[in-house]
């Protein structure tokens, strides 16, 4: 190996996914390309989504995407940047999302798990969300035991 990058392989039978851990003592350019890589890399086994900004087509890879809502009559998909209009409906969606990542928690709106600061289940019979833009909204109440499936087996992984 060189001594940029020292690659270690491990096989272990029961394992759930590909794991990539990356370790260094800084996190510099280096660091960086390797991310983007293996980011590039996962965004080839997951389709992009075509979202429209203003009157531009752009291409949004799933792990970029907080949540998926609809609003007044359209779909919308928010990332940390900014807010894109979708010409697709939400149950279309759900069927190229990753559903390891993504849950439906209404009739009207889906959450990106990676994107969750908190859950909150202090209030009986509804569990509050706090995504990392600082966006909160409700699961509701017919979708948490979908959403707790959803966590269990996020977790499990």
């Amino acid at each position: 190996m060189s001594e940029l990058l020292d690659v270690k392989l491990i096989i272990e039978e029961g394992w759930p996914k590909l794991t990539v851990y990356i370790k260094n003592s800084v996190r510099n350019d280096d660091v960086e390309a390797l991310i983007a890589a293996i980011q590039a890399f996962s965004d080839r086994k997951m389709p992009m989504i075509p979202a429209y900004f203003r009157d531009s087509l752009v291409m949004l890879p799933q792990r970029n995407i907080v949540r998926l809502y609809i609003s007044n009559r359209k779909v919308m998909i928010e990332t940390t940047e900014r807010i894109y209009e979708v010409r697709k409906t939400l149950k279309d969606l759900e069927e190229v999302l990753d559903t390891t990542r993504f849950v439906r928690i209404s009739q009207s709106e889906t959450i990106n798990l990676r994107k969750v600061k908190n859950f909150d289940f202090s209030a009986t019979g509804t569990i509050g969300v706090e995504l990392e833009n600082g966006q909160s909204t409700f699961v509701a109440r017919r979708r948490i035991k979908d959403v707790k499936e959803a966590l269990a087996k996020w977790n499990k992984n």
